[in-house]
């Protein structure tokens, strides 16, 4: 008896390291492009994707292409697919993102810490998989309403390039770039426009907008269709003509005069 539990102890064990051992590539969201930058809080709007092999090294460090979009945890999916990616290292999911990514053969990992050290983690099996029901949902629920606290306090410009020296775009959804202020006039992010060489770029503008959770869009020349489509989300489309830096104090100044006197 002693040997038969011995043997099933060693069968029981070995089971259990094939059943560890990572199988396939590891994407890590992360907030900078580096193996020592910390996960990202959001898994498919983490501005950068850093790729790793199934022992933990890092092959490929890349920009999310899916970042700003409506459905992003979707259209992430299929990205990852694509990589030939089975793990995904992130801080929050959404609770139907996380049921999707297992269904497609994706594990899901909730790791705190550089990439470089959760996905060695990973690849050694020392973490669990993140769950529906666990607080992962909390968390997602949490980043939702935080972003919901700034939503209408997010200015974005179309610009033809990334000061405020330069000029307002002529049209919103050809602009070279988009450069994001927050309540304070403070620049808290710019980037080229993702969506300028798309099939139908004011769509494009839109799915951006939203995912920025911004309520005013300055620039020069909109369309009809983009305009009733931002109405339709919330966004309000100012026209200008000029330098950032005068459509920014226009409309700072339009803001103050609507807000109520204490």
């Amino acid at each position: 008896m002693k040997v038969i539990s011995a043997v099933l102890a060693v069968l029981f064990l070995v089971t259990g390291l094939a059943f560890a051992q990572q199988k396939g590539k590891i994407a890590v969201a992360t907030k900078e492009k580096s193996p020592e930058a910390a996960v990202s809080d959001l898994a498919a709007q983490a501005p950068y994707l850093l790729i790793f092999d199934e022992k933990g090294n890092l092959a490929e460090a890349i920009e999310n292409p899916v970042k700003g979009k409506n459905e992003a945890g979707k259209l992430l999916i299929g990205f990852l697919m694509e990589k030939g990616v089975t793990a995904i290292i992130g801080r929050d999911y959404c609770g139907d993102i996380i049921d999707i990514l297992k269904n497609k053969g994706i594990s899901p990992y909730n790791v705190e810490g550089s990439a470089a050290e959760a996905a060695v983690q990973v690849a050694q099996g020392k973490v669990p998989e993140a769950l529906r029901e666990n607080a992962l949902v909390a968390n997602h629920k949490q980043a939702m309403a935080k972003q919901q606290a700034v939503k209408g306090d997010i200015i974005v410009v179309a610009a033809d390039g990334e000061t405020r020296a330069d000029s307002v775009s002529a049209q919103a959804g050809g602009a070279a770039w988009f450069l994001i202020f927050n309540k304070s006039g403070e620049l808290i992010e710019k980037l080229p426009n993702p969506g300028r060489n798309a099939e139908n770029p004011g769509i494009a503008v839109v799915d951006f907008l939203v995912g920025k959770g911004a309520t005013v869009f300055v620039a020069e020349g909109f369309g009809p269709k983009i305009v009733g489509s931002m109405q339709s989300k919330g966004i309000r489309a100012v026209s200008f003509r000029g330098s950032v830096h005068d459509a920014l104090k226009s409309v700072y100044e339009a803001m103050k005069k609507t807000l109520p006197s204490s």
